[in-house]
């Protein structure tokens, strides 16, 4: 069931990108990587094989097809990327076991053809936007999903598309900020309420999944939100309402879980059992410092290096999982991506105020969201073995597209005061000098 509606997602989309346009393929396919129908759940069966094969051939048939129509533009990001693909591919080749590092390479593979189709056919602000809705409504169809099994089915162990409670929580705190932000931009009113009706929905999914690090999370993305945006002043009294409605009505589960964040590292098993593994990274990179332990292989030695060899955890860090898989190569350049999206989207948002003298606009706006976002994957994946998440490569690659739209903004933003000083200089008066010199009569 769930690997024929990932095949009807693709072949519908792919049919409407050759018929019609090809970036709709793109949408097809960042919605099968939200809602994953073509795992079954974290285990690596043929099922899933079969439909990374028919993934990898789609996004390359749609890159050979249409290149000369779309081209790609190089940048910072796009060799960082090629380069933490490559040293995945090393890593595995020198792992212990090559078997969970074909899992990793999988993973990477479809993260970089990813990031290269958006960055090859998001042409526009309003190519950007359909972008936006379609990584909003996937993580919507999740969250439905998730809130109808809670409170309609009493349903307990639905945790997401990969059956993890952390991870989809993550995933709903990325979304936020944008279908916030499509609200906010929304030129109908019926598509603002639409927006901002399926944050609901997002919120109840972070909060009932008892995932700490959401809960953090979407705080400190609604935190940035209200600070970034109180030249809107209602918007602010709406936000503080709304928070302090809803912290006085949390349910007891919730609360009892929150509570729990400041003494998780002496009394919660989870926690003692990421500091343990957290140690056994460090050994890992002390051991292996150039290319680690392989990709994927973080539990195949992980006894002989852990302090307590009886308490085995994944890394539960994107930080410690690179560091012990993948060595100081591989974390340099994960570090350098998770870096230059932050500097390189307040770089673009900074010559778009100076572009509009301080206005907001949608542009503007949206450089705000991918930010939220990115504190989002920061703050959630700083607990969560997140480093090979799409969905931070999908900033990255939104990130240089912006690049590109705010180049041309400021292209014709100068030709058009250029223009401006010519048009002025022609009708200006001349000069007194060569007025007084000039025959009243003309030419004698």
């Amino acid at each position: 069931m769930r690997t024929g509606l990932g095949y009807a997602i693709l072949l519908i989309t792919v049919l409407i990108a050759l018929v019609r346009n090809p970036r709709f393929a793109v949408f097809g396919m960042v919605a099968c990587d939200t809602i994953r129908p073509g795992d079954e759940f974290i285990e690596f069966g043929m099922e899933t094989v079969r439909f990374s094969i028919t993934y990898y051939a789609v996004a390359l048939g749609l890159l050979v097809i249409f290149y000369k129509k779309y081209r790609l533009t190089s940048d910072r990001f796009h060799w960082a990327i090629l380069l933490l693909f490559m040293s995945v591919v090393n890593s595995v080749l020198h792992a212990p076991c090559f078997g969970p590092g074909l899992v990793q390479i999988d993973n990477y593979y479809k993260m970089l053809l990813q990031y290269y189709l958006i960055c090859a056919f998001m042409r526009n602000d309003a190519h950007l936007r359909e972008l936006y809705w379609a990584i909003s409504t996937a993580s919507v169809v999740v969250a439905l999903r998730f809130v109808w099994g809670k409170f309609h089915l009493n349903e307990t162990r639905f945790e997401g598309a990969t059956g993890d409670r952390n991870e989809m929580a993550m995933t709903m705190v990325m979304t936020v900020p944008f279908l916030f932000m499509l609200g906010l931009t929304a030129k109908r009113l019926y598509l603002r309420l639409f927006a901002w009706f399926w944050i609901l929905p997002l919120a109840l999914t972070v909060l009932f999944s008892l995932s700490r690090g959401g809960m953090l999370g979407l705080g400190a993305v609604g935190g940035y939100l209200l600070y970034r945006l109180h030249h809107k002043r209602w918007l602010v009294v709406v936000g503080v309402m709304v928070a302090l409605v809803g912290l006085a009505n949390l349910p007891t589960e919730v609360t009892a879980r929150f509570m729990t964040i400041g003494r998780a590292s002496k009394t919660d098993a989870s926690a003692i059992g990421r500091l343990n593994a957290w140690g056994a990274a460090r050994n890992m990179a002390k051991d292996h410092p150039f290319w680690g332990m392989g990709s994927g292989n973080f539990l195949v030695r992980f006894k002989q290096y852990a302090p307590d060899p009886a308490d085995v955890h994944v890394a539960h860090s994107s930080f410690y999982q690179l560091l012990g898989e993948q060595g100081f190569v591989g974390l340099g350049i994960w570090l350098y991506l998770v870096a230059m999206c932050w500097l390189v989207a307040s770089w673009c948002e900074m010559r778009m105020e100076r572009i509009h003298k301080k206005e907001w606009n949608e542009p503007r706006y949206m450089l705000v969201a991918v930010k939220a976002s990115w504190i989002g994957y920061v703050l959630c994946g700083a607990f969560l073995s997140q480093e090979d998440m799409d969905f931070f490569y999908h900033l990255l690659a939104i990130t240089s597209r912006y690049t590109v739209f705010v180049g041309e903004y400021e292209k014709k933003y100068f030709d058009e005061r250029a223009a401006l000083r010519v048009g002025e200089r022609m009708t200006e008066p001349a000069p007194i000098g060569e007025r007084l010199t000039q025959p009243l009569l003309g030419p004698g």
